[in-house]
């Protein structure tokens, strides 16, 4: 018994000695994470920029203490679907319909307050209101 459990302790000792993977250290540019916000240059968006479908990846400010996700789909049309993932105990969706316009750089959604938005290379659009700021990305059509 006894040289049983030392073989089973010798085997996975030897085990782990050969699925080691070396430690390496990494620098302190490298150490910190970048936030996808800074990775994106953002421009003034326009009415072309709204057509598809959007996923939120962010949601900061006030909105956030209400709102985990959001996900659009903006008609060419000027209406627009979705659905918001309430923040609550249990959590629920509240689905989101209605029109749109773009007006002056900004969003307005039925007769809500306007909120500024802005494009990124990529797609992704930032919406920043007087509750906060959300950037969705868009979501490849099927």
């Amino acid at each position: 018994m006894v040289r049983l459990l030392a073989l089973c302790i010798a085997l996975v000792g030897a085990a782990g000695q050969t699925a080691c993977i070396p430690s390496s250290v990494l620098g302190v540019e490298d150490r910190e994470a970048e936030p996808e916000e800074t990775k994106l240059t953002w421009s003034p968006a326009s009415e072309e920029d709204l057509a598809g479908t959007f996923i939120s990846t962010e949601v900061t400010g006030e909105i956030a203490g209400v709102v985990r996700k959001l996900v659009y789909v903006f008609g060419a049309d000027g209406n627009y679907t979705g659905a918001a993932l309430i923040d609550e105990d249990p959590p629920y969706f509240d689905v989101l319909k209605g029109t749109w316009r773009f007006e002056q750089g900004a969003l307005i959604l039925d007769d809500a307050p306007p909120a500024r938005l802005e494009v990124a290379q990529e797609g992704s659009l930032r919406l920043i209101g007087d509750e906060g700021t959300v950037i969705l990305r868009p979501e490849a059509e099927r």
